[in-house]
Parts: C-alpha cells; structure tokens; sequence
C-alpha cells in the first residue's frame, strides 16, 4: 500500500472518532496535513481531495475543508451518535407567521421520532441573515438542513453551492429554483386552479389576484389561478394583480385599498396566503365593502385564524403535517444514503374548503370553528 493510501485511511477512522472535532468545524489545513506526515504538499492535496470524495470533508478549492456531518451518520434512533447529539437544521423565513410556526412544530416532532434534535433560525426574508444563520448551524455540527428558502434571485446560487460541496438539504414547503435538491412543496399551480374553479362556479366575473412582487415571476399559485380563467375565456391582465414587497396582514389591507381604489373593482379576490386575504377582509370591513356580496375573498394556506374572521374565509389547505413529516424523512434517508440518489421531489395536492367569504349559503358549525 502506498503512504497516500495508508493516510487517507488513518485520517478516516480519526475523523470519524472525532479527533479532528465536530461535524462543521475546520480541518487542518494542507500545509499542516503535509507536516504532520512528512509529505508533499501536493500530496497532502490529494489526500484532503480523497477525504472529500468519501465524503468525510467538504469544501470546494477556494475554502477551508470542513469536517463533514456524513462523517457522523448511522442509523441509530437514540438521539447521539460517536458521541454527538443528533442535529438538524432548520431555517424558515418568518417564524412569527402563523404558518410557519406550524411547520417548525411538525418538523420538530418529526425529527423526534427520527432520533434528532431540531436547531431552528428565521431569517426574517433577509437573505443575508438566511445565509448567515445557515453556516451557523453547519459551524455547530447539524447533519442535515430543512429549508424554506426566501425569494431572493440569489438563494438559488448559495443552495447549488451547498449540494455541491456535499451539504445535505431538503426545502420544506417552498423550494429554490434550479437546485437538485429533495423538496416537498403543496401543488400550488393546482391550488390556484381550485380557487377560480370555484370563483366561476359561483358567478363571479371580475378577477384580482393579490401576492407581493419578489413572489411574482414565479408564483405557481397566480400561474394556476390565471390559467383555469385563461380557459374559461375570462380576462385577467397584469392590472388585475396587487403585488408589493410584502406578505402579511397589513400588506393584505393596502393591496385591497389600491383594487377597490380602481377603476373597475373586481368582483372576486384570491390572495397568495390567508394572511394577505385577512388584511384584504379587514380593508372591506372597515369601508363598509360587503363579503361576499360586492367582493368575495379566497386565501391559501387554511390557517385556523380563517375560520374565526367574520365572515369565514374560504381558503385552499393541504396537508402542512405531512409536508413537514416527509421533508425530514427526505433528508434523514439522504443522511443515511451510502451512495448517491437523484432528488426526491414531492407534490402534495391540496383542497378547497368553502366558506362564507365566497358562498353565503354555507352554514359555520362549532366544528368547522374548532377543527
């Protein structure tokens, strides 16, 4: 066996003992791998190189090499392995959004029951502090990351880079364009669809759509929403749509102040999120705008806060607890995968559940409240 080789396999068995440290933290460098074994430098970088392909580092040519969380990877369900707590990561852009509060609840408990602990992080749409928060949790030692990626045009650069240096990832409920990576996302195309399928089963004629502007190039809900009326022969030009740079309640409120400001008002209003739909609901209450009578509202998500406004809020749900069960079960099979495996990419088709926001007639049970 020739000393390269006798290196690379010392330097396995000690990385994964941890002698090198935590999974995320820095390895020697090169120069110091050279002394250490009275080598080449050149040589030294073949067996850094040899470290990566086995998948015990990662790191391209123009960073340190790090100690990688696959070093670290078994299949037990104890929560701690060589040592270690079992970790994962997870980053949401805004955990005071009711919806992902959900998601960081279910992923948590999914984790659990996989044997992991969660370290959570929200990077309040700012990608600078996503980023941030992301080697953050790879310095800490997590085997994996769950991911809700923001809107930036820049995310999808910095996650290509991460699958490239051997990163493990899955995106949770919203994925970045362009990155092979697994994801689990609600089919918002056919989502949309659902919302102006029942819009124009209800009569209604006239069509505005409210998102926010970073969402809209891409926005698979507008997509879906703007071609189920394209096939009915209904207009919906760009001047039909409210976009903006926000996604909350009060951007929900000034959308809908700058569509009944119009023109020609619209009679039926789908939203990107409830949220958005519930500042839309709060603009007509407070101008005396009867729901559904002069406009009827749709939002998507079905966050228990649409059942309790006034009226109730038909919205488009899918299943949120599943979403975040099978994105962790994604990446925990991507930890533990000895091999390479295309990306997993799951669908999940969501469903409309009717209110009195777009339909009178529909009578609100102590159970619809509650459920």
């Amino acid at each position: 066996m020739i000393k390269s080789d006798q290196i690379v396999l010392e330097m396995a068995d000690e990385i994964r003992a941890g002698g090198y440290g935590r999974p995320g933290e820095r390895f020697i460098t090169v120069r110091q791998l050279a002394e250490r074994f009275g080598i080449a430098l050149t040589t030294a970088q073949k067996v850094v190189k040899r470290l990566k392909d086995k998948d015990l580092l990662i790191g391209d040519s123009t960073s340190p090499a790090k100690i990688s969380p696959a070093a670290f990877a078994g299949t037990g369900s104890s929560g701690i392995e060589n040592g270690f707590p079992r970790r994962l990561g997870l980053v949401v852009t805004d955990i005071t959004n009711p919806f992902f509060s959900r998601v960081c609840r279910y992923v948590q408990r999914a984790a659990g029951d996989q044997g992991y602990q969660v370290l959570m992080s929200s990077s309040d749409t700012d990608f600078r502090r996503e980023s941030q928060a992301i080697e953050g949790l790879l310095e800490i030692g997590v085997e994996g990351l769950l991911i809700c990626p923001g809107l930036d045009e820049v995310c999808a650069a910095f996650y290509r880079s991460l699958v490239d240096q051997g990163v493990r990832l899955s995106f949770v409920s919203r994925r970045a364009q362009g990155v092979e990576a697994d994801f689990v996302v609600a089919h918002n195309f056919a989502g949309g669809a659902l919302a102006a399928g029942h819009l124009l089963s209800m009569g209604y004629d006239s069509f505005s759509y409210i998102g926010f502007g970073p969402r809209l190039k891409h926005d698979e809900r507008l997509h879906g929403f703007r071609s189920a009326l394209m096939e009915e022969r209904v207009d919906f030009g760009p001047d039909r749509i409210a976009g903006g740079n926000g996604r909350d309640i009060i951007h929900g409120y000034r959308a809908m102040r700058h569509l009944m400001q119009g023109a020609e008002r619209p009679r039926a209003v789908f939203a990107y999120n409830d949220l958005l739909a519930v500042g839309a609901l709060q603009y007509c209450l407070e101008h005396d705008i009867a729901v559904p009578g002069e406009v009827a509202l749709v939002g998507f998500d079905n966050l228990p806060e649409s059942r309790v406004t006034s009226p109730p809020l038909t919205s488009v749900a899918y299943p949120i607890q599943s979403i975040a069960r099978l994105a962790v079960q994604n990446l925990v099979d991507r930890i533990q995968c000895t091999g390479d495996r295309p990306p997993n990419r799951i669908f999940l088709e969501p469903h409309l559940v009717v209110r009195q926001s777009t339909d009178p007639r529909v009578k609100v049970t102590d159970t619809q409240l509650c459920r």
